[in-house]
């Protein structure tokens, strides 16, 4: 039973640290292509993903018809009509765009500071704790859009990414390993 808990743990771990790995290309992308970046992001993300979703609803009215309603045919015709709107104009989610990014960025960093919390017996636990701080405050003010052009906001929520990235692997990495001593001191307890 505590074997499956501790594969448990060790592969949600693993799914973090591909995520925090993710953040740092995101975060790299942003930083050093903000142009591309943000017409990738707009463009693709949400307008191709708008036009599909609208595409699948106008689908499901076609070939559905006794089960499907006319909100789907409506819901369907807006959100391709949006989509590609989107498409067509993505500077409309670029200012948009730091608010998302800051709200992800705040939510991880009260992920990370209850985290950091939770290693107080790890001699790193309190630069864990003053990074999510860091990182608290700095998701706030994207979200507070402290600059007058999108791109230098842009740039700004990309190093964000990076560090927040490369901080949160740091603190996974430690907390694997911080667990697998517990696993042993728990199987050499459980030797005795």
């Amino acid at each position: 039973m505590e074997s499956l808990m501790w594969e448990k743990i060790n592969n949600f771990l693993k799914g973090q640290i591909v995520t925090s790995i993710i953040y740092i290309a995101l975060g790299a992308c942003l930083a050093f292509m903000p142009v591309n970046t943000i017409n990738v992001i707009c463009k693709f993300i949400f307008g191709i993903l708008l036009i599909l979703v609208g595409f699948y609803h106008i689908l499901i009215y076609i070939l559905e018809k006794l089960n499907s309603t006319i909100l789907d045919l409506f819901s369907g015709g807006v959100l391709m009509v949006i989509g590609i709107f989107l498409f067509m104009n993505p500077q409309i989610v670029v200012k948009l765009l730091p608010i998302l990014l800051g709200t992800f960025i705040l939510v991880d960093s009260i992920w990370s500071l209850k985290g950091s919390l939770k290693l107080k017996k790890n001699g790193f636990w309190k630069i864990l704790l003053i990074g999510s701080l860091i990182f608290i405050g700095l998701g706030v003010s994207l979200v507070l859009n402290p600059f007058t052009m999108v791109k230098y906001t842009v740039i700004f929520a990309g190093w964000i990414f990076l560090c927040n990235g490369v901080v949160d692997l740091i603190y996974l990495i430690l907390l694997r390993r911080g667990l697998k001593e517990l696993k042993q001191e728990a199987e050499a307890v459980d030797a005795d």
